[in-house]
């Protein structure tokens, strides 16, 4: 290698391929045709080898082999003849070179020597300088470069000018992509800030089932119907300023209510009212609230009109978009569902309001709720029964309970103003022990002392609304006292029920629970033999119907006849004991009950006149009115004695 680095030869050969074997196959053959095979190949002999090129030998003995010597011949006559054709050949490749280069050496010096003779000179052979001379050839530059100093700076002013406008575009963009992520940063700001505090009012914020990188609020009830309950989620949208776009759907989509109306002779006496829809720049929590109540009485108006296809033989119908309850002749009750972008102008002007409608208003959004709390209730509680499929399907009891409750209301009203009614014109007629009482109550089989479960928490609700009760206690005479007992029932049937006895009812109050006791055996109170009772007047001639009234007229026309014929009774012992004879009895007869003596008889009754006002009669002559002119200031037992002793026809 040390003698061709030093060469003056300028090209070189072109490298030979390096003799080692290229692959398995190749070093396998060498070694056979060198060693005879790997059996020959010990490790003494592979350091003895190793050792003589240390030694610079260049050669190393090989022991011999016995039958080997002519191989060993063969192979170095082989050798040698391929040493020197190899050495031949290597010359003849630098002969070559060598020439080749001095031509092209020669050639330069020749071309150069036109421009710089005394520079060629010294490279050009003296054989070609005496066969063709210097400046034989010349090169020289045929048009001159354009490139000049003046264009350069040019140039280099127009590449800086560039570069300063790239980095003045550069700063504009990052400037302009600086205040976007600013607006960007505040947009976003506002609206998280809007989400957060749906968030803190307590709204389930989440992901949209069907679009899950897109977030929403659910603002329904989970015990809702599924149409509601499945509906009741709205994307929270955002603005191009940050501001929340409350995309809901048809549940929930602007603003309605339910409004309860009362009319009166076709005019509209009392209406629950609306409230005002809230304005479009109204905060998001604001709106989702609107959304709920709008989906709550959607869902209640729905239920309202399940329950009202149920309820076609109470008087329930519809009057297109409207559910109708007609109470009686002058009186009906409507349910509507108002759209509260609507104008509410019409019914501003209402008189003699007592504010029914607000109560029932709340009071039918209090049994929707109730009814969702029996719905978790029937869906967390384990039960063993198979799922009922009418108990799913059924409606909710909504209109049943507030048709109920106004049906006993208008029932308590009567009765009060019937024994308001009779207690005057009693009174007017001399009977000052008349007198009435009444009492409203809510009926409940158990009261729990502390709180208890969910279950027991429901059925106390059920008999707060469903179980109302009122007590009416009637004094006529101190001998006679008529009680009558008013209940709402809801379900099986819904109606008004009258219980009419002499003996006072005992029911539970509430915060009371009576002990369960085993009541004793008749004829004795406390193991001790006792005297039954005496039965009254009223129970032996003119007893109460044991089966409960269904109508509140058939107990008005009972309390009636009873009161009449207390009172002829307790007139007739009376003038028998002023006028001192025996004779003056109590008759009752199909005409009715009366006072007769030998040749006279006088009857009392009760009427009613055209405009409504309650009177207690004295034959067709006399009458003592409820409300308006007295017989002249004389009671009825005056009259009586007079009639009986003669004075009088």
């Amino acid at each position: 290698m040390s003698n061709i680095s030093t060469s003056p030869f300028s090209l070189r050969p072109w490298p030979t391929g390096d003799k080692k074997p290229k692959n398995l196959a190749e070093f396998i053959g060498r070694v056979n045709a060198e060693r005879n095979g790997f059996r020959n190949v010990t490790e003494a002999t592979l350091h003895d080898e190793l050792k003589a090129e240390d030694d610079g030998d260049g050669r190393m003995e090989i022991d011999e082999v016995e039958g080997s010597s002519e191989d060993e011949a063969e192979v170095e006559a082989d050798k040698s003849k391929t040493v020197f054709a190899a050495r031949e050949d290597f010359l003849r490749n630098i002969e070559s070179a060598h020439q080749s280069a001095m031509l092209g050496l020669d050639f330069v010096s020749l071309l150069l020597s036109k421009e710089a003779p005394v520079h060629a000179t010294t490279t050009l052979s003296p054989t070609l300088r005496d066969l063709v001379g210097i400046g034989t050839l010349g090169a020289s530059k045929l048009k001159e470069s354009p490139v000049t100093e003046a264009r350069v700076q040019d140039e280099l002013a127009v590449a800086t000018g560039w570069r300063l406008m790239g980095t003045n575009s550069m700063v504009d963009s990052v400037l302009a992509a600086a205040q976007r992520l600013e607006k960007e940063v505040e947009t976003e700001t506002k609206y998280w800030s809007d989400v957060l505090s749906v968030s803190e009012s307590g709204w389930a914020v989440c992901s949209l089932p069907q679009e899950p990188h897109t977030l929403g609020v659910r603002f329904g009830f989970s015990e809702s119907a599924p149409e509601f309950r499945n509906n009741s989620i709205a994307p929270l949208l955002r603005n191009d300023d940050g501001s929340v776009r409350l995309g809901v759907s048809s549940v929930g989509a602007g603003c309605q209510r339910v409004r309860i109306t009362f009319k009166q002779n076709g005019q509209i006496v009392d209406q629950s009212p609306l409230p005002g829809r809230i304005p479009e720049d109204a905060p998001l929590k604001d709106r989702v609230l609107e959304a709920r109540n709008t989906s709550f009485h959607q869902e209640l108006w729905y239920e309202l009109n399940r329950e009202a296809r149920t309820l076609l033989a109470s008087n329930v119908y519809y009057e297109g978009p409207t559910i109708v309850w007609r109470q009686d002749e002058q009186t009906e009750v409507r349910w509507t569902l108002e759209d509260l972008a609507e104008p509410d102008s019409t019914y501003q002007d209402l008189s003699n309001v007592d504010c029914c409608a607000l109560s029932f208003y709340s009071f039918m959004q209090f049994l929707l709720f109730q009814g969702h709390r029996q719905n978790y209730h029937k869906r967390t509680t384990v039960s063993n029964l198979p799922p009922s499929r009418m108990a799913t399907t059924q409606p909710y009891s909504i209109l049943r309970p507030m048709i109920s409750r106004l049906e006993f209301f208008r029932n308590n009203r009567i009765m009060e103003n019937f024994l308001e009614d009779i207690v005057l014109a009693l009174r007017r007629a001399g009977i000052s022990t008349a007198f009435f009482s009444s009492a409203e109550q809510v009926e409940t089989h158990s009261t729990p002392q502390h709180r208890r479960n969910a279950k027991m928490e429901l059925i106390w609700v059920n008999q707060l609304v469903g179980n109302l009760t009122s007590n009416f206690a009637l004094t006529i005479t101190p001998e006679t006292r008529i009680y009558t007992t008013s209940h709402a029932a809801i379900v099986p049937f819904m109606g008004i029920h009258f219980n009419v006895s002499f003996t006072e009812p005992t029911l539970p109050s509430p915060g009371h629970q009576q002990p369960q006791q085993q009541p004793p055996a008749a004829g004795t109170e406390g193991g001790e033999p006792t005297q039954k009772p005496q039965p009254t007047f009223l129970q032996q001639s003119y007893p109460p119907s044991p089966v409960p009234y269904a109508n509140v007229n058939d107990v008005l026309y009972y309390l009636r006849q009873a009161t009449v014929r207390a009172v002829t009774r307790d007139l007739a012992a009376s003038a028998a004991r002023t006028l001192g004879r025996d004779d003056i009895v109590y008759a009752d007869t199909l005409s009715g009950p009366g006072i007769s003596a030998e040749d006279r008889e006088a009857r009392i009754k009760c009427t009613v006149s055209e405009d409504g006002r309650f009177a207690l009669c004295l034959g067709r002559r006399w009458r003592w009115w409820a409300s308006g002119d007295n017989v002249g200031g004389r009671t009825l037992e005056s009259m009586i004695i007079e009639f009986m002793r003669g004075s009088q026809e």
